[in-house]
């Protein structure tokens, strides 16, 4: 099983089911919320995406 709060939301594998949008100036990135099923695969096979909500967030800037 996957999908965990805080990873960054990827369309090949969740479902986003809600999407709650940033009040953030400048970029966002877009993350999991919440999980309400988890998705299953075998291998590189998606058996079942994970259904999540997803929230932007204010992208941290690398400053290296």
């Amino acid at each position: 099983a996957y999908g965990s709060l805080g990873e960054n939301f990827n369309p090949a594998v969740h479902e986003a089911m809600t999407h709650q949008t940033a009040d953030a100036e400048g970029p966002t990135v877009t993350v999991v919320s919440a999980v309400y099923q988890a998705g299953f695969r075998r291998g590189d096979r998606i058996l079942r995406p994970a259904r999540v909500a997803v929230e932007d967030i204010a992208r941290v800037a690398d400053n290296d």
